[in-house]
């Protein structure tokens, strides 16, 4: 579920495909603004006058034939700001994070 060109709600859940070290990362990578580690799965973005938490949690594995990958359930959790606010934090994400499939 990208928010691209869509209203980018207060929250919402995704699942990813990932490892939280692998997710921590690519969050780092991403974001155009610090990312603060809270506690561990729990990571805060701050953009003028809005937060975003992001609060990860490992799912189940996901298996096609032998290959097993890492699920996680991400839940977004923005306060402050507006829907251009929010958009503005999570566009870099969505861009940055995004794997390749095929």
């Amino acid at each position: 579920m990208a928010f691209i060109s869509g209203f980018v709600p207060e929250q919402f859940e995704r699942e990813v495909t990932a490892s939280p070290a692998e997710f921590a990362r690519d969050l780092r990578k991403a974001s155009s603004v610090e990312v603060e580690t809270v506690a561990p799965g729990h990571f805060r973005l701050c953009g003028g006058a809005t937060r975003l938490d992001i609060h990860v949690a490992a799912g189940a594995v996901r298996r096609i034939g032998l290959l097993e990958l890492p699920t996680l359930s991400v839940r977004y959790l923005f306060s402050g700001g507006g829907e251009a606010d929010r958009r503005a934090l999570l566009l870099p994400l969505d861009r940055g994070m995004q794997r390749g499939g095929g």
